[in-house]
């Protein structure tokens, strides 16, 4: 049965019943949903797997720095020949070096051989008095014994294409910054000494 309302005295219209609007809102209603599901991929979840399985965990990722960060130190590969040195002496004596090592180690000519494997950068000095050997990763603190005999906190970063090389002990300091330049290494430390080696030929 219609039901009619009232517009004018000379018009009646009829008004849809209540079954009429509650199929009707539910005909619409089952119409979005289907536009829904059209517009959602399924297992929309499982889009996302290949990236989180491409995105590298923790370990990963911390390897990944080191093995780049080893890469940078490559242009200091090579093995060096003590050139010249400037103030060494006195850059010695301020460490607390005795006279007679002092002594000696103005006498020799060290060359330093630097070598990366993997994520490790090895640093071997050899003389005719004293061969050390140091590996390390750059960012990490290792401990160091140094050709003078000093035991030391050392942490080594590539900084604006430098290998800055920072030692701890005792509450002193000091820092050894090494640049390449062509076949040359300048090293140069906190209290300005200037050492130059030049690479030997491949």
């Amino acid at each position: 049965m219609s039901v009619f309302v009232s517009i004018s005295p000379h018009t009646s219209l009829p008004l849809p019943e209540a079954d009429d609007i509650t199929n009707s809102r539910c005909k619409s209603s089952q119409s979005d949903h289907s536009r829904t599901a059209e517009l959602t991929p399924p297992n929309s979840s499982a889009t996302l797997s290949p990236l989180s399985a491409a995105l590298p965990s923790h370990s990963n990722l911390h390897s990944f720095l080191l093995l780049s960060a080893a890469k940078m130190a490559e242009a200091f590969v090579g093995t060096w020949n003590l050139k010249n040195s400037e103030k060494f002496d006195d850059y010695m004596k301020e460490l607390g070096v005795p006279f007679a090592t002092r002594k000696v180690g103005n006498m020799t000519k060290p060359k330093t051989i630097i070598s990366v494997e993997g994520d490790t950068v090895i640093m071997k000095t050899e003389s005719s008095i004293k061969n050390t050997e140091v590996n390390f990763k750059l960012g990490q603190e290792f401990d160091e014994t140094t050709a003078d005999g000093r035991s030391v906190k050392s942490l080594v970063r590539i900084q604006d294409g430098k290998l800055v090389h920072v030692q701890k002990w005792d509450g002193k300091e000091t820092s050894l910054v090494r640049e390449v330049n062509g076949n040359a290494l300048t090293l140069v430390n906190t209290q300005a000494i200037v050492i130059m080696f030049v690479k030997f030929p491949n």
